[in-house]
C-alpha cells in the first residue's frame, strides 16, 4: 500500500506540512531540530516513502527532469549520443527521458507534446526537420530546448551540431590525394541543412582536386528503406560510372550497406577502391580497416547539449547558444598503414 505524507503525519503525530518541508529539504531553512528531521526522515525511509512527482514539480516549479528525443534509438550514434547526454544530465542532479521519432515529424510533434505534459524542464532534440511544428511549439512556449546533431539555420535556437562541410572536404580531399580520381558520394536525409552541408563539402574538395565531377556520381538513396534502396542505387551506379574510384559515405550505415553490397557482388573493394566515411561504427574496423574516417566527437556534443540546457533553465535570458565541433580526421582509419 502507498504510504502518504498524511499517512506519515498521524504515524509521528506532526502536521503534514511539516512531513512536507523537512523532505523536500526545508527542514532546518524552517528552524526545525536535527531530532525531528532524523525522526521524520528515517521513518519516511522505513515505510519506503516516494514523492508525488508531479505534485511536487506543480509545487517547486521544476521537475528535475529532461526530456531527449532523437530520430532511431537504434541506430548505434543515436544510442551513443544518449548515452552521452544521459551520463551528462544524471551527474547535475537531473532524470532524463528517452524518445524516439522514428524519423516522423507527426510523432516528433506528440513526443514534445507529451513531455510537456510532465512537466520536464527542457528538452533535447535531434529534430526530423520533415515538419517544423514541433520546434515552432517550443519556441511559441518559451520552453528551453537544444538541437543536436541537426538544426534550422533560418530559426533562432540553441544547437550544438559539428562542421559538416569541413568535416567532408577533409574526407574527400584526402582520398583524392592517395590516388582517386572519380570519387562516388553517397547520401541520404537530403533536407537535413547538415546533410546539403556534407555535400557541399565534396563538391568543394573534387573542385579544388580538379577531379570529376557528374551528378551521376551522387547517389541519394531514400532513408527510410535504405537498405532496399541502396541496392538499385549502386546497380544503376555501377552501370553508368563502371570506372568509378572512390566512395565518400555520408552516413556510417550507408558504408556498412554499400560494403554488404560489395561482398555480395563479389568486388573487391579493399583494393578497388579509396573509401571515406563520416563517422564510423562497429564492423567497420574489421570490414574496412583502411577506411578514412571522420570522426564525430559524440561525448562532447551530449555534455555541450546538457550544459546549454542547463544554463537556459536557470537563467532563461541567457538568449540563443551555438556550438560548431569539429571532428577527428582518421586518415586510414584503423589501420596503422601510412
Amino acid at each position: 500500500m502507498k504510504v502518504s505524507l498524511k499517512d506519515i503525519a498521524q504515524a509521528l503525530n506532526l502536521s503534514k506540512a511539516t512531513i512536507s518541508w523537512i523532505l523536500s529539504g526545508q527542514g532546518e531553512a524552517k528552524g526545525f531540530s536535527e531530532a525531528t528531521i532524523k525522526r521524520v526522515k528515517e521513518y519516511a525511509d522505513s515505510v519506503n516513502y516516494r514523492p508525488n512527482q508531479v505534485a511536487r514539480s506543480l509545487s517547486l516549479g521544476t521537475s528535475n527532469t529532461l526530456g531527449l528525443i532523437i530520430p532511431f534509438i537504434g541506430d548505434t550514434f543515436y544510442a551513443q549520443l544518449a548515452q552521452a547526454i544521459e551520463t551528462e544530465v544524471t551527474q547535475n542532479g537531473y532524470s532524463l527521458i528517452i524518445c524516439s521519432s522514428e524519423g516522423d515529424g507527426d510523432k516528433e510533434y506528440k513526443l514534445i507534446q507529451m513531455l510537456k505534459s510532465k512537466q520536464v524542464d527542457g528538452i533535447i532534440i535531434s529534430p526530423t526537420k520533415v515538419s517544423r511544428k514541433g520546434i515552432d511549439l517550443l519556441a511559441k512556449d518559451i520552453m528551453p530546448f537544444v538541437l543536436v546533431n541537426t538544426y534550422y539555420p533560418n530559426i533562432p535556437t540553441n544547437y550544438v551540431i559539428v562542421n559538416n562541410c569541413q568535416g567532408s572536404y577533409d574526407l574527400v580531399y584526402h582520398i583524392g590525394k592517395k590516388g582517386a580520381k572519380k570519387i562516388a558520394l553517397l547520401i541520404t536525409d537530403i533536407h537535413l541543412y547538415v546533410m546539403k552541408q556534407r555535400v557541399d563539402g565534396y563538391r568543394k574538395a573534387l573542385k579544388d582536386l580538379n577531379l570529376y565531377n557528374d551528378l551521376s556520381l551522387e547517389v541519394f538513396v531514400e532513408r527510410q528503406n535504405y537498405k532496399v534502396d541502396i541496392i538499385d542505387k549502386l546497380d544503376y551506379l555501377f552501370s553508368e560510372q563502371p570506372d568509378v574510384d572512390g566512395f565518400f559515405f555520408s552516413t556510417h550505415y550507408l558504408a556498412l550497406e554499400a560494403i554488404r553490397y560489395f561482398i555480395g557482388h563479389n568486388i573487391d573493394y579493399q583494393n578497388r577502391f579509396q573509401m571515406c566515411c563520416f563517422h564510423d561504427t562497429s564492423a567497420l574496423d574489421v570490414l574496412a580497416p583502411r577506411m578514412s574516417i571522420s570522426k564525430i566527437p559524440i561525448h562532447k556534443m551530449g555534455v555541450e547539449s546538457v550544459k546549454i540546457l542547463l544554463e537556459n533553465i536557470q537563467d532563461k535570458e541567457t538568449g540563443y547558444k551555438a556550438v560548431i565541433l569539429d571532428n577527428e580526421l582518421l586518415p586510414s582509419g584503423y589501420s596503422k598503414d601510412p
